[in-house]
Order: structure tokens, then C-alpha cells, then sequence
């Protein structure tokens, strides 16, 4: 088999993985838009550090991912959905420990956790580049990265805006991309199976 072959059947394996699975997409899309809505609003209305909500968060949405990648029987995707998985939770334990305080600030890692959140989901939008709605993907992974170059940065955050602002938006952007997939997937699966 060539290396066109290969990518063709990898992108088709893919493709029925995101059709057959939609409803599991379209949770975790929620369960991330609802997780950004928490880290964005809950640091302003109460006394919690916004750093300490921002891992809950993370360790939660890894801990759901890392559960529902054994559902997912593709290579690409299984691959893809562990290492999402792995990032968020261990990230999230490491923002909300921070066991690493006297030698790398809090923000680097939160930094760390998107950059590397980012790339991947970049990566996979490039290999789902033919289906409908991948740009999301790619639109997510570039903020997840623009959030990492934010949080190096050493903005005047307060008590409204905070590092957990920065990184809920860019869960709510990574929550509609796996929505918009999923609805995607699940239009086409419906409309081929029509014909």
C-alpha cells in the first residue's frame, strides 16, 4: 500500500470513527464549552484562585477524554484523543498543585498545556482537512496557542480578568470545534446513507 493509500484510508478510518461516534464528540465539545464557562465566570464571582479552578477544569475534561478514548478504535484518533487526554489531566494537576513554584512559574505551565494542546489539535485538523468543519480545529489549536503566548506574557490581570479567562476561551473555541466535527460528521453520515 503507498503512502497516498495509507493517508486515504487513515482519513476514511477517521471519517467513520467521527460518524459512528458524533454524540461522544458532541459531549466532550460540551463538557469543554461548559469547563470554559466555569473557568471564565467563577474565579470573578467568588474567592477561588482563578489558577485553581482553571486545573479543576483541565483535570476533569482530561480525566472524561483519557475515558472515552477507548472508545475510540482508530489509531489516529485513539492516538489523538489519549494525548489530549493525558495533556489536560496532567496539566490541570500541575496548574492546580503547582508543585514546580520555586523553580517554574504557574504560568509557564499553564503556557505549556496549551502550546501543546494547541499543536495537536492543529496536527489533527490537518489530517481530517477533507471533512466538513475542520477548520475548527485549526482555528481552536491556533488560539490554544495564542493563549499559551498570553499567558507568558505578563499581563495586568485582576479580579475579572484572569490566566482562567484567557484559558476558558480557549476551551470554549476547542468545546465548538468538536461540536461543529461532530455535527458535521453525523450531516454526512446521514446524507450518504439517504442515497
Amino acid at each position: 500500500m503507498g503512502l497516498g493509500e495509507k493517508e486515504g484510508t487513515e482519513r476514511r478510518n477517521i471519517a467513520d470513527i467521527l460518524s459512528s461516534h458524533w454524540l461522544l464528540f458532541i459531549l466532550v465539545g460540551g463538557l469543554l464549552i461548559v469547563g470554559g464557562g466555569v473557568a471564565i465566570t467563577v474565579p470573578v464571582i467568588s474567592s477561588i484562585s482563578p489558577n485553581e479552578v482553571l486545573g479543576l477544569v483541565l483535570m476533569f475534561v482530561g480525566i472524561v477524554q483519557l475515558a472515552q478514548s477507548g472508545k475510540m478504535l482508530g489509531a489516529a484518533v485513539f492516538a489523538w484523543y489519549l494525548v489530549l487526554g493525558l495533556l489536560a489531566a496532567i496539566g490541570g494537576v500541575f496548574v492546580y498543585l503547582d508543585p514546580f513554584a520555586s523553580v517554574v512559574p504557574v504560568m509557564v505551565l499553564m503556557a505549556l498545556v496549551f502550546a501543546l494542546h494547541g499543536l495537536t489539535q492543529i496536527i489533527f485538523a490537518a489530517k481530517v482537512r477533507r471533512m466538513k468543519g475542520w477548520h475548527w480545529f485549526l482555528v481552536s489549536g491556533c488560539i490554544a496557542i495564542l493563549v499559551a503566548g498570553l499567558l507568558v506574557m505578563k499581563l495586568p490581570y485582576g479580579h475579572t480578568f484572569t490566566p482562567a479567562t484567557i484559558g476558558g476561551v480557549s476551551l470554549l473555541f476547542a468545546g465548538w470545534a468538536y461540536v461543529a466535527v461532530a455535527m458535521a460528521a453525523r450531516n454526512s453520515a446521514r446524507a450518504f446513507s439517504a442515497n
